[in-house]
């Protein structure tokens, strides 16, 4: 067996002024820090945090924080690190960033495409995970999408904004007829993301149906309910066996709108 190597990068000091915040961090959360002081109170694992050679903290800005506040030595280990970026790939294995985290971070950091995401939930009132969705042209959340966005990477493909555009102003229509304008639902977005991916999908039908039946859609409360009540909506006094028929439930059960690897966002 061979020996593990020593390695001689950590440090400790209360010199807490040399540190410094990475721009674009997620904001501190003083709940966050109080959880962390009262874990160092009952016992003192001495966690590092992790910095660059400069001193600009990647990982570990609550536990800097907690540590600070309580008069304590920061313990901290320099890594190999020279672009902010970096911070985002640390974390993209851990549940203390969410998408919105990754999001701000890289809109501070001056990425295009993740300004255009921001701006299309702002318009839309979309949550983010679902304009990422139709941005990238997608049925689902998937794990090629979670990663790519994670590490900074999310590229909206030709002709994406126009398409998110169309089925979004869609969306806002069928919402202001059965709902008043209110707020577009997740399940209800969810369930129009997965309608559009029939080959058969055509909105012209959905809003002729909409004039006497949309509110069919009312008391709908999840994303199979609306795949269900648009799929009346749409057949609308089509026989069973008629070839216009769109076969949306079968569609969305068979899960043909997405590919072998996907799965649903949670």
């Amino acid at each position: 067996m061979t020996k593990d190597k020593k390695m001689n990068r950590e440090y400790t000091t209360k010199e807490y002024s040399k540190f410094k915040r990475t721009r674009g961090n997620r904001p501190i959360d003083p709940v966050h820090i109080e959880r962390i002081k009262k874990s160092i109170a009952a016992k003192d694992l001495k966690l590092p945090i992790y910095v660059t050679k400069d001193m600009e903290i990647r990982e570990g800005h609550h536990t800097y924080e907690a540590r600070k506040s309580l008069g304590l030595d920061i313990f901290y280990i320099v890594i190999d690190s020279e672009d902010a970026l970096d911070m985002a790939i640390f974390n993209a294995g851990r549940k203390n960033w969410g998408l919105v985290h990754y999001l701000n971070f890289f809109c501070m950091r001056g990425k295009k495409d993740y300004q255009i995401v921001r701006s299309k939930m702002n318009q839309y009132g979309m949550p983010v995970a679902e304009t990422l969705c139709l941005l990238a042209g997608d049925a689902t959340w998937n794990n090629t999408l979670t990663e790519n966005f994670k590490r900074g990477e999310f590229k909206i493909p030709a002709g994406g904004i126009a398409k998110f555009d169309k089925l979004a102003s869609e969306m806002m229509f069928i919402n202001n007829v059965y709902n008043s304008g209110g707020k577009l639902k997740r399940a209800f977005i969810r369930a129009m993301i997965i309608t559009q991916k029939h080959p058969k999908y055509d909105y012209a039908r959905i809003k002729v149906s909409l004039k006497s039946k949309g509110s069919k859609l009312l008391g709908a409360t999840s994303r199979e309910d609306y795949i269900e009540q648009l799929d009346s909506l749409i057949n609308g006094g089509l026989a069973q066996k008629s070839p216009k028929r769109v076969r949306l439930v079968e569609f969305f059960r068979n899960r043909e709108f997405e590919p072998e690897e996907a799965h649903t966002i949670n």
